[in-house]
């Protein structure tokens, strides 16, 4: 049976497992990213390849990675939360390494390819999926394919309504971390928030809801363009379950017009699995 090795790289750490055809983790592993100080987050690719390597038979190495993610397999774009990573050439760096071939994505895309892989969704179906969390990206499959745009740069939702003044834009107001900022003076974090909000505290309900209306208001502009089957919310705060999924039901349907409000807005099911499943999905997709 054939084995692959998956890399998922985010802010803080990186994740990784070797996995045979049928998706069974035979090792896994985590290391930090160190913010990628002196390019931690490629040597530790390579470090960690080379040790799977001398283990194991592999097949291919599929990796997931936060930043846009060029044809080449190069991130072409990368946030201050990992510096130094622009340019960095994963594919190339990892192909001359193992010999193997690699395939490289962005984790937005990983997430919703692993939920298409090993979820419950049709591959005939067209899902569009938003990930919340430190910002906020999206992903669209349709046609049986991701459409990445002509650039590999398309689906940045988090960049919608860019104001070049004050460069903020639709994620710096209605990411997770923002509504965590909102959420400081109360000294609450957004679970908490969330479990006070479930039992009847008014204040918190209110401002949920108005974050809800704020992330609302922009699915229903990407339902109208795009009209998925399935529109899945990602993230942590999506295991927040029907509450939350509720309340962007409502507020998406609040800014859709009369006969149009019909999307199927549901949670993503994998969790912090779905990355890695995503990763290594082109080589049975």
């Amino acid at each position: 049976m054939k084995k692959y090795l998956a890399f998922d790289v985010g802010g803080t750490s990186i994740k990784y497992a070797v996995l045979d055809s049928n998706c069974v983790v035979l090792t896994n592993g985590k290391a930090p990213t160190r913010n990628n100080r002196d390019q931690t987050i490629i040597k530790t690719l390579l470090s960690v390849t080379t040790e799977m390597l001398d283990e194991f038979t592999l097949s291919g190495i599929g990796v997931s990675t936060a930043g846009r993610v060029g044809k080449y397999g190069e991130i072409v774009y990368a946030g201050p939360t990992v510096s130094d990573y622009q340019g960095t050439q994963i594919k190339a760096s990892l192909e001359k390494e193992s010999q193997l071939p690699v395939h490289v994505m962005n984790d937005v895309d990983a997430a919703l390819m692993g939920e298409i892989f090993r979820g419950h969704h049709q591959r005939n179906q067209s899902i569009y999926c938003i990930a919340l969390g430190t910002g906020i990206g999206g992903a669209f499959y349709v046609n049986g394919q991701r459409f990445d745009g002509a650039h590999n740069l398309g689906n940045a939702v988090g960049s919608l309504n860019y104001d070049p003044q004050t460069k903020k834009s639709f994620e710096s107001h209605a990411s997770t971390l923002a509504f965590q900022n909102q959420l400081a003076p109360f000294n609450v974090t957004v679970p908490e928030a969330f479990t006070l909000a479930r039992q009847g505290n008014e204040k918190y309900q209110q401002l949920i809801s108005k974050w809800c209306h704020v992330l609302g208001k922009q699915i229903a502009q990407i339902c109208l363009l795009l009209d998925p089957d399935i529109f899945l919310i990602g993230g942590a705060v999506s295991q927040q379950g029907d509450y939350f999924i509720n309340q962007i039901k409502n507020a998406t349907n609040y800014y859709l017009p009369d006969g149009l409000d019909n999307v199927d807005i549901q949670a993503t099911e994998l969790q912090d699995k779905a990355q890695l499943y995503g990763a290594i999905s082109p080589f049975f997709l």
